[in-house]
């Protein structure tokens, strides 16, 4: 077979399976239904579950700055404010006890029914870029709010700072967000 019978060929089915896709996709070449059904559906997201994030290329050398607590009115919010501009990742979940990721492996006591460990990474050694150290409170609390009892800062270490949330209440759902100017990332947990 020549070059030129082999382009017409692959030409010719190139146009046929146009053809039989745009047919699938008008309905097979049958009179469409009147009122076609529209359906949609999601998958339950389960709040539960743990929340990661990877981090933005320029998230290195960033530092810890701030933790602040703050209430709405169906949640409490743990916000960890941060030098630079990018985003840094995170890896969001509950455990059953307050480990350090330090070699010591260190197990803190937080308060609280149930707690949940924030890992943010791409944070600052402050030995090798020079950001320097969180010099805040270790351990936050609030009596005003509902679910958090107490927020304690662990570490920052290989890239990663770890923090806890003490819960006063069993396990609830809870979310994790970025905003920038300045970079904070905030952990909304639900009164209910």
């Amino acid at each position: 077979m020549t070059k030129g019978k082999v382009a017409v060929r692959m030409a010719r089915t190139v146009v046929l399976v146009a053809i039989m896709l745009l047919a699938a996709a008008c309905g097979g070449g049958g009179a469409a239904p009147k009122h076609a059904p529209t359906t949609t559906s999601a998958a339950p997201i389960d709040e539960f579950v743990a929340k990661t994030r990877t981090p933005d290329p320029g998230a290195v050398g960033i530092g810890l700055t701030n933790i602040s607590l703050s209430r709405t009115d169906k949640s409490d919010r743990v916000t960890f404010g941060f030098t630079g501009t990018a985003v840094p990742g995170w890896a969001v979940h509950y455990v059953t006890q307050a480990v350090s990721n330090t070699n010591t492996q260190a197990v803190f006591p937080v308060t609280g029914q149930s707690i949940i460990e924030v890992l943010i990474r791409e944070a600052a050694n402050p030995f090798e870029t020079g950001v320097p150290p969180y010099a805040g409170p270790l351990i936050l609390t609030d009596p005003t709010l509902a679910t958090v009892g107490e927020v304690r800062y662990a570490s920052a270490l290989r890239g990663v700072t770890q923090a806890f949330i003490g819960l006063s209440t069993p396990q609830r759902s809870f979310r994790v967000s970025a905003q920038t100017d300045p970079v904070r990332i905030v952990v909304e947990v639900d009164h209910k």
